[in-house]
């Protein structure tokens, strides 16, 4: 019998982590020359899930695929069946289980696996277990997903984790606990003049701390357990359960898995760790496959012509472009054309074949990727870029506006926050039974039908990854 956890005391915040959709897995799998499951069709595990909400975002756009999460807390496995039941989803199971059971149990085969934010949380024998199911489940041409804080990177982590556990001897409360240990972080965060830089780095660090959310403070970083992993080390764990290492699942580390020589799996191992010392790496996503699938170390251009690419850069300029709080330029006009119509299309994906032509034009693609200018997918969108003859919205979206909650969950694995009354009272008409015109009459009968006409409206939802076909 599964008992109540530290996760029930204190919530951990609900997130969808994109680099972790099937779609996404399956575009590095090709990267490397391999093939991968469809993910239209795949079979999705998620180790330690918590609500399950990640595969529930998931399953709305990917209806013939099916998903199982697992978690040992009770309270969090109720929230996401909840959910589950209020969006009539047939193709999610989230359950409350022991991973130590189910690293012995458990029954597959699974063609992507995820493990994203345990490892390097939980004592050894847990994350022991979660490579062996892994090791155990995965199907042959599957991928698995597990992530970490990572050396040295953690080292820094570490000692202001020591130091907080230090602030807070005597301090049980849950809530006084975050409470003190955000004013001991926002404290030492302060700039000093005479700061060393060893210390002027620890302080960088400590600033985001602060500013996370009171469940994930308490469980990340006030945790009973924190084990930063190096990458060798990890790679070294999988490989004892018939893993093999294939690259990160984050775009700016992609030459990690494609070093561009003919180099074997240890020393492309061996090389981005380096890298990693290097760069003080703080966080992995690393990608296992099964061992002896011989994944290529060397980029080949025409792999891109089997993907679609997203952005969510916008145009600044006939040359400029800006993401996030970036600005680059891109000095080649058809090229720019590209990422432009990328960003004019959004979310619809556009696929590389027409464009990545040349090898030049490849290897430009694969830079604007590495800096996280474009996404790959190996999958069109899973949704509706344009609303159909009966609009209907996405299941999960749906039973969220129903359920009264204001974050919604996107067909591209975003959250996006929907608060006001009148797009909520919009999209709860999209139920499918409507066309066109009955959604523009039942709209124009409420209390906010001269707000929008219901066609921009549809335009918009569609736009933000809210509608399905």
């Amino acid at each position: 019998m599964v008992g109540e956890t530290r996760y029930d005391a204190v919530e951990y915040p609900a997130g969808l982590y994109p680099t972790t959709h099937p779609g996404h897995l399956a575009a590095i799998a090709r990267l490397h020359g391999l093939t991968a499951p469809d993910p239209h069709t795949a079979r999705v595990l998620e180790i330690a899930g918590g609500d399950g909400v990640n595969l529930i975002a998931m399953a709305a756009g990917l209806p013939d695929a099916r998903f199982m999460s697992f978690d040992l807390s009770p309270r969090a496995v109720a929230r996401g069946a909840s959910l589950v039941r209020a969006a009539d989803l047939a193709n999610v199971t989230i359950e409350t289980t022991d991973l130590l059971e189910a690293a012995e149990q458990l029954e597959g085969p699974f063609d992507y696996v995820i493990a994203h934010g345990l490892y390097a949380w939980v004592p050894e024998p847990v994350r022991a277990a979660a490579l062996r199911l892994m090791g155990r489940v995965l199907s042959p041409e599957g991928v698995g997903l597990v992530s970490y804080n990572a050396m040295p990177g953690g080292h820094l982590r570490m000692a202001i984790r020591d130091m907080l556990l230090h602030g807070l001897a005597g301090v049980e409360d849950p809530a006084d606990r975050v409470t003190r240990a955000r004013e001991l972080l926002l404290r030492f965060a302060a700039p000093q003049e005479y700061d060393r830089p060893l210390l002027a780095a620890m302080r960088e660090v400590a600033g985001p701390m602060a500013r996370k959310t009171a469940g994930s403070l308490f469980h990340d970083e006030l945790g009973d357990c924190f084990a930063p992993q190096s990458l060798a080390e990890v790679v070294a764990a999988a490989n004892e359960h018939g893993l093999a290492f294939l690259n990160d699942a984050v775009s700016s580390m992609v030459f990690d898995g494609l070093p561009g020589s003919d180099v074997d799996d240890a020393e492309t191992v061996r090389l981005a760790q380096t890298s990693d010392y290097e760069a003080f790496a703080f966080f992995h996503q690393t990608l296992f496959v099964r061992a002896g699938r011989a994944p290529s170390r060397r980029f080949d251009p025409a792999v891109l012509a089997t993907l679609y690419a997203t952005t969510h850069a916008k145009r600044t300029g006939e040359t400029s472009f800006k993401v996030g709080d970036s600005n680059f330029e891109i000095d080649d006009a058809p090229l720019a054309d590209f990422l432009g119509a990328l960003a004019a299309n959004a979310p619809e994906r556009l696929p590389l074949a027409p464009f990545a032509q040349s090898p030049e034009r490849a290897a430009a693609l694969l830079e604007l990727y590495r800096i996280d200018a474009i996404q790959f997918h190996a999958i069109p969108f899973p949704g509706a870029v344009r609303p159909g003859d009966r609009p209907r919205a996405s299941a999960v979206a749906l039973a969220q506006v129903n359920l009264g909650l204001t974050n919604l969950y996107t067909l591209d694995q975003r959250i996006v926050a929907f608060s006001e009354p009148g797009p909520r009272a919009f999209l709860s008409l999209l139920d499918g039974t409507r066309d066109h015109a009955a959604v523009a009459a039942a709209w124009a009968g409420t209390a906010f039908g001269d707000q929008i006409t219901a066609e921009d409206a549809l335009a918009q939802l569609a736009r933000a990854g809210l509608m399905v076909a």
